[in-house]
């Protein structure tokens, strides 16, 4: 149950900062300037099973991009742990081709459409899927994103992350 607090309090840092601009000051620019930037980002959280015949399952993972104006091109990893519900304490690989188009929503606060393909290992590979609903609050270089996507399987992912852009 503590990856899930955890995601969703990740999830819920974006709306809480806008709350109080004044906190972050009122000379927050964007931080996009036009060349892409490679973008590194930890992320936990739990996939919930919504047909009911599944295991809930905690996840961690990576993910690397590559961060232009409103356009992430890049590349994840997650552990499930026991995808199969098999009572199995390892973790099951899941690889994604991700894009995202991110668009400001507010000052310093980007909303973001993810669209993944890929792959993932339950007894043998096979083709995974997200769709994904995120929002991502810019801290300067380092930024603090959430994100609640649909994936294959019938599983609702709730993820928080941490992330860096790197140039």
């Amino acid at each position: 149950m503590r990856p899930l607090l955890l995601a969703a309090l990740v999830a819920l840092a974006p709306a809480a900062a806008i709350a109080d601009e004044d906190e972050l000051g009122n000379e927050i620019e964007a931080q996009d300037t036009g060349r892409g930037r490679l973008a590194l980002v930890a992320w936990g959280g739990q996939a919930f099973d919504t047909s009911g015949s599944g295991p809930n399952v905690p996840l961690l993972g990576g993910e690397v991009a590559w961060a232009f104006d409103q356009l992430d091109l890049g590349v994840a990893g997650y552990g499930y742990r026991d995808l199969r519900g098999i009572g199995s304490r390892s973790y099951d690989p899941v690889v994604l081709a991700r894009v995202t188009q991110r668009f400001e929503t507010y000052r310093g606060v980007d909303a973001g459409i993810t669209i993944g393909v890929g792959a993932a290992r339950e007894d043998h590979w096979r083709a995974w899927f997200q769709f994904a609903l995120g929002l991502r609050l810019n801290l300067g270089p380092v930024f603090i994103a959430g994100e609640l996507g649909f994936e294959q399987q019938s599983l609702l992912r709730l993820a928080g992350g941490v992330g860096v852009r790197l140039f």
